[in-house]
């Protein structure tokens, strides 16, 4: 059996040239020693381990809040798109009903038999047309004076 890849010769061979270096007045000592900092690491190596899971935890609700979230507004926007569908399916029912024109341009056949043309408006002339600047001919540019070369800014 090992431990840490070391077998029990080397483990063996540590502890005799420990105790051959420390003396065996100091070696209960320093054992007590060595258990108390491994303990104490095993201590901080929970405390950043459960820190980690509380962090992690805390990460998970949110996420599982977000998408709460996310279903609540899903459902509420295909809940409001039916409405909105609905209402359109009634005014458009209600607009063939009348006798007025269609407002745009019919892709299925309005009585059957032929499609509908679509609705011609006159093009749009703005009012304002009138009172904005014509273009203007260029300005001619001075004649350049031979022997200088010309400005640039």
């Amino acid at each position: 059996m090992e431990f840490l890849g070391i077998g029990y010769q080397e483990m063996l061979l540590v502890f005799v040239l420990l105790l051959v270096v420390v003396g065996p007045d100091r070696l209960p000592t320093m054992a007590y020693q060595i258990g108390r900092a491994v303990r104490t690491m095993q201590r901080y190596a929970r405390a950043v381990r459960d820190e980690f899971k509380d962090e992690f935890d805390y990460v998970e609700e949110q996420v599982k809040v977000v998408r709460g979230e996310v279903d609540t507004a899903r459902t509420v926007i295909k809940e409001q798109s039916r409405e909105f569908n609905a209402e359109m399916r009634a005014l458009d029912a209600q607009l063939s009903t009348s006798d007025l024109p269609p407002l745009l341009p019919s892709s299925t056949p309005a009585n059957g038999t032929e499609t509908a043309a679509p609705v011609s408006n006159p093009p749009f002339e703005s009012p304002i047309a009138a009172f904005e600047p014509r273009p203007e001919s260029p300005v001619p540019a001075p004649p350049a004076e031979s022997g200088k070369p010309p400005l640039v800014f």
